[in-house]
């Protein structure tokens, strides 16, 4: 959840007694810097979550996170990573709805979710591994809690596997979980991730396709009129 910081107006500031301001004018004029650079980064990020309402919006995927703590109270949060999963997918050629979905098994759309190995954001990335995939924008290991880092580092790992197997998601989704090992014959799910993902990539094309037959129902009932 985003907090608003409330910037205090100069005027106030201007309206404390004359020894006081003389006294502790340079700390009164830091504390206004820093509340007008808090103030300027919030409308920053309000400004990005804004942008994301108007563009990349899926109903489905809306509906599905509502189900989620992490993101069920913050509608603007929601169409801000719609909005990045459907775009930087795009960018990259990978279905949507395959990010979605190891996002979703992952991490339950929690930004800075923490695995007990060290695995962070979205997409529980290792540092070692986001490094190798994405060497020009991860330096340190918080830097996965960034949401377009997180999701474009992910999206380039998803990417590598994919094309190495063939497009065989199944394959592609053991390495991504378990790593270079998974590649080894007779390798096992203990964890059954492969089957967590699948089957919640399953649902969310079940979804879609109730999705479209309402909607194809209401255009047919809005050609007849009532009575």
């Amino acid at each position: 959840m985003y907090e608003t910081v409330h910037v205090i107006p100069q005027r106030q500031l201007l309206r404390l007694p004359e020894k006081v301001r003389r006294r502790y004018q340079t700390w009164i004029a830091l504390l206004a810097v820093a509340a007008l650079a808090l103030g300027a980064s919030t409308l920053a990020l309000h400004g990005r979550l804004q942008l994301a309402d108007a563009d990349g919006y899926d109903p489905v995927y809306d509906s599905v996170m509502r189900e989620y703590d992490a993101v069920r109270d913050d509608p603007h949060l929601r169409r801000y990573l719609i909005a990045k999963i459907t775009s930087l997918a795009a960018e990259h050629e990978v279905n949507p709805d395959l990010l979605f979905s190891v996002v979703a098994v992952e991490s339950s759309f929690r930004v800075v979710a923490k695995s007990p190995k060290n695995a962070r954001g979205l997409g529980q990335l290792m540092f070692a591994t986001a490094r190798a995939f994405n060497p020009g924008a991860v330096s340190r290991p918080d830097d996965l809690y960034d949401v377009h880092l997180n999701l474009e580092t992910a999206l380039k790992y998803l990417k590598a596997n994919l094309v190495q197997n063939r497009d065989d998601m199944r394959t592609s989704l053991m390495v991504y979980y378990y790593g270079d090992t998974a590649r080894k014959s007779g390798f096992q799910d203990t964890d059954q991730y492969v089957r967590k993902v699948m089957d919640f990539y399953t649902r969310l094309e079940e979804r879609r396709q109730a999705l479209d037959v309402t909607a194809a129902l209401n255009l047919g009932a809005s050609h007849y009129p009532s009575g």
